[in-house]
């Protein structure tokens, strides 16, 4: 079995649908390869560790990105955290919005060995 997996595997195949958050994309990234808490992702944002149990270089992203390559962490992760303030994470296993989907709802979080990656981002279901 490939040990490379989409975020849908762990995330339960759980897939809603909505509206687009209209905003402007960022990201940002906290060093170290300390332990970190789920805790330590802001509100507002979709964060990432490259280790299990919140552990490792974490990347975090707000907004609409049509290409999270270029951020490391999203290519190779396995703890995450959706902290939106309103909105639910909808994820894309290509760039541009392309190839297979799913959603993470809004305070959803998941920690394991196994490694994902995600290529772009939207944010939908904003209440």
């Amino acid at each position: 079995m490939h040990m490379t997996r989409k975020l849908a595997a762990m995330a339960g195949g759980i897939v809603l649908t909505g509206g687009l958050l209209a905003g402007s994309a960022g990201a940002a990234s906290a060093a170290g390869a300390t332990p970190q808490a789920a805790s330590s992702c802001p509100s507002g944002w979709f964060c990432v560790w490259s280790g299990k149990n919140y552990t490792g270089h974490m990347q975090k992203v707000a907004g609409k990105n049509a290409n999270l390559t270029k951020y490391p962490v999203f290519q190779s992760f396995r703890s995450w955290y959706n902290h939106g303030k309103s909105c639910d994470f909808k994820w894309y296993a290509k760039k541009n919005y392309g190839g297979s989907s799913g959603i993470v709802p809004r305070g959803y979080k998941q920690t394991g060995s196994t490694i994902h990656y995600i290529k772009s981002n939207k944010w939908v279901n904003c209440r």
